[in-house]
């Protein structure tokens, strides 16, 4: 499997999405680490819902997963 069967993101227009060039998810997963934030495909693995105000921070993903682990129980 490469990344790019492997990838959940639909953004095809970002540039760092693996469709775009060969290097896989290593420039999302570098720009997020870059900026302290979570890559949305862990985001898209809880929900196909969009975070509140876009926020892919770890305490933006940690209310995400508090809030839709909540809907499933």
């Amino acid at each position: 499997m490469n990344a790019k069967d492997f990838c959940s993101c639909t953004d095809h227009k970002c540039p760092l999405h693996p469709v775009n060039h060969d290097k896989g998810c290593d420039l999302c997963i570098i720009k997020c680490l870059k900026k302290d934030e979570i890559p949305s495909c862990f985001f898209k693995k809880i929900s196909l819902e969009r975070p509140e105000n876009e926020d892919y921070t770890f305490v933006g993903f940690s209310k995400f997963v508090e809030k839709h682990c909540k809907e499933e129980e």
